[in-house]
């Protein structure tokens, strides 16, 4: 078995025997630990802050403050993630706003694109719509069989159908014929063939092809995120979904749109940007 295959089961295990607060601890020292053992997660993390803070003056105390943080804050949202294997509808914790406007955006009976971000608890958010009536799909990236398995089990387990981004196409045909939500995460190129786009200071890559069916198919967007609630402890989670577009644009004025939304819904949660991985395009690399 894949070794961390095999430390997740394990944490799941974990997650069905003890309380919330005492698996919350735990997982901040595990992330914790992880920040300082690897220097290579370390240093993607930092890397990300720096283009994040570029126009801002930090205090070197407060950047390294929201590095640790981003780890202790994965940790807890795969806390999350485990739970999703056995939590009941009842036992989420989320302060949505604007969930009004998935109805909106489903009365035009064209479906609907979910545009996020690896920000926060997107399986968390996705299964969360999906135990309150919403009809939902996401696109998943493809990975290890043991692995993609374990995340199946749980992101489908309340009721949200997933399709690898491999068979996208058919994604995103089903959520128009089917009139559902299809979750979208849109600020990493996983497929390897992406667009490079300005973002922050720096320059990324964004998915191909996605403004285009939008666009070509008229079908309505609702930018969205869920992050670990900073601002008090009642609800764990908190949400936004905001009012749906139809773009009639060019498709570089929709993916200017969609990364200046990104930018911003980052700036609010500079550490809980989960993406551990080196895809800054530096100056002078291939494009």
């Amino acid at each position: 078995m894949n070794l961390v295959v095999l430390l997740q089961k394990l944490g799941i295990s974990f997650t069905k025997v003890l309380p919330l607060k005492i698996t919350d601890k735990i997982a901040a020292g595990f992330g914790l630990l992880f920040c300082y053992l690897s220097k290579k997660k370390r240093g993607y993390i930092e890397k990300n802050l720096q283009y994040i803070f570029s126009d801002r003056n930090i205090a070197p105390e407060q950047f390294n403050f929201y590095v640790k943080r981003t780890f202790i804050n994965f940790a807890r949202v795969m806390v999350d993630f485990f739970r999703l294997g056995f939590i009941s509808k009842e036992g989420f914790s989320v302060k949505q706003i604007g969930f009004e406007n998935v109805d909106k955006a489903l009365k035009l009976k064209r479906g609907g694109i979910l545009i996020s971000l690896h920000l926060g608890n997107w399986d968390y958010g996705g299964s969360y719509l999906a135990v309150r009536g919403v009809p939902m799909s996401a696109l998943v990236e493809v990975t290890e069989s043991e692995m993609l398995d374990l995340y199946t089990k749980h992101r489908e387990r309340l009721g949200m159908k997933t399709f690898s981004v491999t068979r996208a196409g058919y994604a995103f045909l089903n959520a128009l014929k089917s009139n559902c939500l299809l979750a979208v995460l849109a600020d990493r190129d996983i497929i390897g063939n992406g667009i490079t786009m300005n973002f922050f200071s720096g320059k990324r890559k964004i998915p191909k092809g996605l403004a285009e069916i939008i666009i070509k198919r008229k079908m309505p967007v609702l930018f969205s995120y869920m992050v670990l609630n900073p601002f008090n402890k009642t609800h764990r989670y908190f949400s936004v979904i905001e009012p749906p577009v139809l773009f009639n644009g060019s498709v570089d004025e929709f993916n200017r749109l969609m990364v200046k939304k990104f930018e911003g819904y980052i700036r609010k949660y500079p550490d809980q940007w989960f993406v551990f991985h080196p895809e800054w395009i530096e100056e002078g690399a291939n494009t």
